[in-house]
């Protein structure tokens, strides 16, 4: 009777969780590398990252699996090779509210130590580590037509990279944030909080974070990474940014952000969209009485009126095009209207800003005077310079900037305006 009495509890607790319409926050968590891809291994005790990825992301995923309202999905759970395209999609697919790709980084450097925690986007310091890292894909036979041509050891390749406008930046830097922070309390060296071209972020629809345990190629650190009580302590400090990161974005869901379906509004994302306002299928048509007595439609008569109008400016044209002056040039006769050109050039992004500066600022050393684009984002002042007309004068010109300035990068400008990613990429390319 008890045992009946409890199923019957649980069935009502089922439909009353299903009642709610409480969508669960789901979570991927990404174990790095796998299968025929071992990613780093160590120098003393030949570790191999795919090893420590894996049972990071396990440890961390049966801590977040306790959380309320939590569903937590893997890219794999034992050692495969999973394709690096078909990660991102996984979490895509289950249309994921967050991903956390697990990494160890290694460095010819073996003195090289410390945590690091990335978001999308590009950084001629971190290149190297990101090349690393898409690396993964020269293990698929067809990974030039899958990849679309995107080559993970050259260089110009990542160009595409300095143009990406993630809508999820601001939620994917706070979330990387709160780890570097848990993982410093824990006693570990934090390298902080970075951007990188990682694909496995790029694809990433939902705020993406990829995640360097620490350095394999350091033995100290190889043997922290070798026993399991540490991993431990890395998924809990991980875990409880999870929570900080979910508590934060829940009360602000709570606080009016949410629309009637339950979804989180555009202005949380920093996204701006242009609302046109219908007509109320409710309202009458607007009717004005005719000669006749009948009555007529407000925009009918309104478009008679315009078409009259206009044959009455078009009549005086005709005429005067009839009666046109013989001595007339044929080339004012003849010649097509001319169509503008747009100014099209190439810049390089040195700065971005929470405030606004002025044009000659001291800061920006040689690159004055400076050219000011707002955008929307926490850093919404970008400062470029430079003028160059060809692609190939544009890489030079960047090449210069990043002597000064290491993060500088190609931009494409139009008609005044800089060109988002998607416009910029049909101007990539050599004009030789």
């Amino acid at each position: 009777m008890k045992r009946i009495f409890l199923v019957v509890c649980l069935q009502f607790l089922g439909v009353a969780l299903a009642w709610s319409g409480e969508k669960p926050f789901i979570v991927v968590i990404d174990a790095g590398h796998g299968g025929k891809d071992p990613g780093a291994s160590g120098f003393v005790l030949k570790l191999k990252e795919k090893d420590i990825n894996l049972k990071t992301a396990l440890k961390l995923g049966d801590l977040l699996s306790k959380e309320k309202n939590v569903k937590v999905l893997y890219t794999r759970k034992k050692d495969v090779f999973i394709p690096l395209d078909d990660r991102a999609q996984i979490a895509n697919k289950a249309k994921a509210d967050l991903f956390i790709s697990i990494h160890v980084n290694a460095a010819e450097n073996r003195s090289a130590r410390g945590t690091e925690s990335y978001a999308v986007g590009s950084s001629s310091a971190n290149l190297e580590v990101a090349k690393r890292e898409n690396a993964v894909m020269l293990y698929e036979s067809d990974y030039k037509t899958k990849y679309r041509g995107f080559d993970p050891n050259s260089t110009e390749s990542y160009i595409m990279f300095d143009f990406l406008q993630s809508k999820y930046m601001e939620q994917s830097v706070s979330f990387a944030s709160r780890i570097e922070d848990n993982f410093t309390k824990l006693g570990r060296s934090s390298r902080g909080v970075k951007q990188a071209g990682f694909w496995v972020l790029k694809q990433a629809a939902m705020p993406a974070v990829l995640v360097e345990l620490g350095y394999i190629s350091n033995k100290e650190e190889e043997a922290f990474l070798a026993k399991d009580k540490n991993l431990d302590k890395l998924a809990g400090a991980i875990a409880k940014a999870f929570v900080q990161y979910k508590d934060k974005r829940d009360k602000r869901n709570t606080d009016g952000y949410k629309d009637k379906d339950g979804n989180v509004k555009s202005d949380v994302l920093s996204e701006t969209k242009e609302v046109k306002k219908e007509p109320s299928k409710d309202a009458e048509p607007s009717v004005v009485p005719s000669a006749d007595g009948k009555t007529q439609d407000a925009k009918t008569i309104a478009s008679d009126e315009a078409k009259k109008e206009e044959e009455k400016t078009q009549a005086p044209v005709e005429e005067t095009k009839q009666n046109a002056s013989v001595t007339e040039t044929p080339e004012k006769q003849t010649a097509p209207s001319e169509v503008k050109k747009p100014q099209v050039y190439f810049a390089v992004q040195f700065c971005s800003s929470n405030v606004q500066k002025p044009l000659d600022c001291k800061d920006f050393k040689k690159c004055v005077p400076a050219q000011e684009f707002v955008e929307t984002g926490t850093f919404k002042y970008k400062y470029v310079y430079g003028k160059a007309s060809t692609f190939e004068e544009g890489v030079k010109l960047r090449d210069e900037v990043k002597s000064v300035f290491k993060d500088a990068f190609l931009v494409v400008i139009k008609d005044g305006k800089k060109l988002p990613m998607e416009e910029a990429r049909q101007y990539f390319k050599s004009s030789k």
